[in-house]
């Protein structure tokens, strides 16, 4: 069964909560892991940053050492 772009979607969103509720930032190396272990496609996990990067979804903290941390807003 092949998942649609949305039902990644929510899984991605599902696993970034999981790392902000145990990690508050984490490094991409933790995203790709966590959605690895999600059912997400490595080809997929790399789209997905971006369009969470580019909803304003997803933030780089670059002063933290390029680590990623989820907006308020999602």
């Amino acid at each position: 069964m092949v998942l649609s772009e949305t039902d990644y979607s929510e899984k991605f969103l599902e696993a970034l909560h999981f790392l902000q509720n145990s990690y508050r930032q984490f490094p991409k190396f933790m995203i790709e892991i966590i959605a690895e272990n999600y059912g997400i496609p490595p080809p997929e996990v790399k789209k997905l940053i971006n369009i969470f990067r580019r909803n304003g979804m997803l933030k780089i903290l670059k002063n933290q050492g390029f680590y990623y941390q989820l907006n308020d807003i999602s």
